[in-house]
């Protein structure tokens, strides 16, 4: 009878400590993991984990479930077994994860939304800056994007790599008009937006120009951060870098996040012993390339920008985030990690965490030529110079200018230019300028490229529609 008695969602819940030190302080989250597990057609049971905050379950796959006794063994061609068992007071334990069988309160968490049908309302006020208005108010219809959500709340039956889009908001003419959440969360919860950040430390890089005639973009690299120590495998091109190769992704350093074992990859500059100071590590990299000349996505030149930053402005980079960016922003909680010992610089190449309504201002950004609501953020001519597509880094699929991608959606012959941050997993913050309009997305499909490259032309279109 255990096979059948393992059938359905687990939960698991747990009290998640970050592992990076973080400013200002980042509170202590809940980690919910679910376990489901099914009977197939043949007899077998078969299970994966779904995990909202990292989706690490999407590393482990969808297994067979094999049960003796009070053992179970979780196995995967391809895959060391995990092992587990079933406990006496009935709940399940794999791999140090203690699964109990899912409440009411757990599966609100599971399901995208109580009920499978959707209606509009106006978003909360939360007294962020942020003027409120209908769909209606500004010239959009309800039924392109209610169909786009209903979608979403329809999901009852999710497999591993079902869609896992936790949060929409959209802002037309400088006001909002959407802030929907999807499996408990609600606009007060903070998301993971990876690399959607880079775009960020671009912006800031404009306003500490604006700030301090430091710098420009044509500016090398290596002078502004000079050492006493020599630079390891230094070369010509090396010294020809500037900060603009670095905002564009074409510095020609080797640093490949698409290739695993190029030196420069953001996994494995952050898997270096302790101690590593990554702006240095960054900096010592062999040349592959002349800068300027072959753009490949580069975590690491993105981050040195930090370091330049710091560099002009003369106080810590979250300090400067705060003063210049999140307090006349009027942002709510938020928090960046910081780099280890001896860097304690927070890390510009993504990873922080947001509200999506907070992040959803940096496009407002872009549509009012770098103001928000009258205060002047970032200089205009630093806006337009920013979105201005200069290169298409591999495997990309689209162009890049200062730190944002830059591409197009066609909806009924019509061609929309399109501006976005986007990050690992489906954060995504997109401008149609040409409409005046912004959208941020948020989702945990972590580690699944596959689904959440389909998120920027399925939702993008479904705005686009609303508003024509």
């Amino acid at each position: 009878m255990i096979p059948i008695a393992l059938t359905g969602v687990w939960a698991a819940t747990q009290q998640s400590v970050p592992d990076y030190r973080w400013v200002p302080v980042m509170p202590v989250m809940t980690q919910r993991d679910f376990l489901v597990v099914r009977k197939q057609p043949d007899g077998t049971l078969t299970a994966f984990i779904r995990n909202p905050d990292a989706n690490s379950g999407a590393r482990i796959g969808t297994r067979v479930l094999e049960v003796n006794g009070t053992n179970l063994r979780w196995k995967r061609s391809g895959s060391p077994d995990m092992s587990g068992k079933v406990d006496p007071d009935g709940t399940l334990t794999i791999d140090e994860l203690r699964f109990h069988r899912a409440t009411a309160t757990d599966l609100q968490y599971y399901y995208p939304s109580p009920s499978t049908t959707w209606h509009y309302e106006v978003p909360e006020a939360l007294g962020d800056g942020w003027p409120l208005a209908t769909l209606a108010d500004v010239d959009m219809r309800v039924p392109p994007i209610g169909n786009l959500i209903e979608g979403i709340v329809a999901e009852r039956d999710a497999v591993l790599n079902s869609p896992y889009i936790q949060s929409i908001a959209i802002a037309r003419h400088g006001k909002l008009v959407l802030d929907q959440y999807f499996y408990g969360l609600g606009p007060n919860s903070l998301h993971d937006v990876r690399s959607a950040g880079k775009s960020v430390t671009t912006l800031m890089v404009g306003r500490a120009i604006q700030d301090t005639k430091a710098f420009s973009p044509s500016s090398l690299v290596v002078s502004l951060l000079s050492s006493d120590r020599p630079l390891k495998n230094n070369d010509a091109r090396k010294e020809r870098i500037t900060v603009a190769d670095l905002m564009t992704m074409a510095s020609g350093l080797a640093c490949d996040d698409n290739d695993d074992q190029s030196l420069g990859n953001e996994d494995t500059m952050q898997s270096q012993p302790p101690g590593t100071d990554w702006y240095r590590y960054t900096l010592d990299l062999p040349m592959v390339s002349d800068p300027g000349t072959r753009a490949v996505y580069c975590t690491a030149g993105i981050n040195l920008l930090g370091a330049i930053i710091q560099g002009a402005v003369r106080m810590p980079i979250d300090q400067y985030f705060s003063e210049r960016f999140a307090k006349p922003m009027e942002f709510g909680t938020y928090a960046m990690w910081l780099m280890p010992p001896p860097t304690n610089e927070a890390y510009m190449g993504g990873g922080d965490r947001f509200r999506a309504r907070d992040f959803l201002k940096f496009g407002a950004l872009l549509l009012e030529d770098g103001a928000w609501e009258g205060r002047q953020i970032v200089d205009s001519n630093w806006i337009e110079a920013s979105l201005m597509p200069r290169t298409a880094p591999q495997g990309e699929g689209d162009r890049y200018g200062y730190g944002w991608h830059v591409t197009s959606v066609s909806v009924a012959g019509q061609i929309y230019p399109v501006v976005s941050a986007g990050g690992n997993g489906g954060q995504l913050l997109i401008v149609i300028p040409k409409l005046d309009v912004a959208i941020m997305v948020t989702a945990g499909n972590y580690g699944q490229y596959s689904v959440w490259r389909t998120f920027l032309p399925n939702i993008t279109s479904a705005v686009i529609q609303s508003c024509t």
